[in-house]
């Protein structure tokens, strides 16, 4: 990170990339280092031979290491290719993105037509170097709050409102939603092009939550087969319909559970799905303290069920082992809960005596100051000796 800059109100930190000797890079992807920003590592992809060998591609994804499930963030970016003969030329793309187990990449497939990226007068790639920067603002909980009225084609009207992050945007994980936000961007004009903005505009690319199969992760074009066309949802019961989020939430962090099952019979995948969908469920909804013995065999009957249909389940054993050992770690828990308590009331006992202590030892103390004063020309007498009268 380098420094920070506020737009609209919100302080985006930002990191530059300059990538010297460009040609050198004969590899399909490029990868940045990791670097920090708004809390979290990311790294920015690029892929030199471009887009179907039309255009200059480019990608921001989370580097941190997080959970399949159970984790969302917020993120306003602006990713610029910077002119290096007129800064004002500069492309940049802003964008408000939900990030979560299913979508951990936001893809621009057509950056910049490659021509005119490698066409040295141009200013983006001079003297076998460009630059790009990355300037992102993060919120954990709640959406930024983006203007409705934006201009595509105004540089000055684009950004966030400046108030801090607003609660608005938080359906945004409906399924109708993502529909009707679709639409909103075609209405508008907004969606898949080969043709590129003005290298004098930015651009502001709103983003809705992806739907399957997303392909963050791959720059050669794979078409995979959406679940949807290998599961019936209407033919569920109402208990099942709840597998569906967590089904294309994995299936969009883990495509091969999709393309493993293509060329099986439709009941062969429904019991695949169902059994994968049991295990998600249950993990999805019990907490440690629920796992007792009965959960314990319960869980290892669906995972052994599961492993049964060929799935590639690398990515999900160490959650199931983990929640298999559930019920050691509660009974050590007890244990540890136990000695814990049993150690604070000695503790107490103990802290009762020492007070007591010091209380006998201020009464010795005391005692022994009047005893001095006491035996002080005291002379002591024989207790056994008789009176007498004086004359032996």
């Amino acid at each position: 990170m380098e420094n920070k800059e506020v737009i609209m109100g919100i302080a985006l930190e930002k990191f530059t990339w300059k990538i010297e000797t460009f040609s050198k890079f004969s590899t399909k992807r490029l990868s940045s280092k990791a670097f920090k920003l708004g809390g979290y590592r990311w790294k920015i992809v690029l892929y030199p031979m471009g887009e179907n060998g039309k255009n200059f591609s480019l990608q921001v994804k989370i580097a941190d290491f997080m959970p399949a499930y159970g984790w969302k963030i917020f993120a306003y970016f602006r990713v610029s290719l910077i002119n290096q003969f007129h800064t004002k030329n500069s492309i940049a793309k802003e964008t408000q993105q939900k990030f979560n187990g299913g979508n951990k990449s936001w893809n621009s497939p057509s950056f910049i037509p490659l021509n005119e990226f490698y066409d040295p007068s141009q200013g983006y790639l001079v003297n076998d170097t460009c630059i790009i920067e990355a300037q992102i603002a993060t919120s954990k909980d709640i959406a930024f709050n983006i203007l409705d009225n934006v201009e595509l084609n105004e540089p000055e009207h684009l950004g966030m409102a400046p108030l801090s992050p607003t609660s608005t945007h938080e359906s945004r994980d409906d399924v109708s939603e993502t529909e009707v936000q679709l639409l909103h961007h075609e209405h508008q004009g907004i969606g898949p092009s080969d043709e590129t903005p003005s290298p004098k505009q930015v651009q502001f690319v709103p983003s809705a939550p992806p739907m399957y199969p997303n392909l963050s992760n791959e720059h050669e074009e794979v078409f995979l087969t959406p679940l949807a066309e290998l599961v019936d949802f209407k033919s569920l019961e109402p208990e099942e319909s709840a597998f569906i989020p967590l089904w294309e939430e994995v299936c969009s962090c883990h495509p091969s559970l999709v393309e493993n099952q293509r060329k099986r019979s439709s009941r062969f995948i429904l019991w695949a799905f169902l059994a994968l969908g049991q295990v998600l469920h249950f993990l999805k909804t019990k907490k440690i303290r629920d796992m007792g013995e009965d959960e314990t065999k319960h869980l290892k009957v669906l995972w052994d069920e599961l492993q049964s249909f060929g799935f590639d389940l690398t990515w999900l054993e160490p959650h199931v082992q983990s929640a298999l050992g559930a019920k050691a770690y509660l009974e050590r828990a007890h244990e540890v809960k136990n000695l814990r308590a049993k150690v604070a009331t000695l503790d107490i006992e103990m802290r009762k005596l020492k007070a007591k202590l010091a209380v006998e030892e201020i009464d010795l103390e005391v005692t022994r100051r009047h005893l001095a004063k006491a035996e002080n020309g005291f002379e002591e007498r024989d207790m056994d000796v008789v009176l007498g009268y004086g004359i032996p």
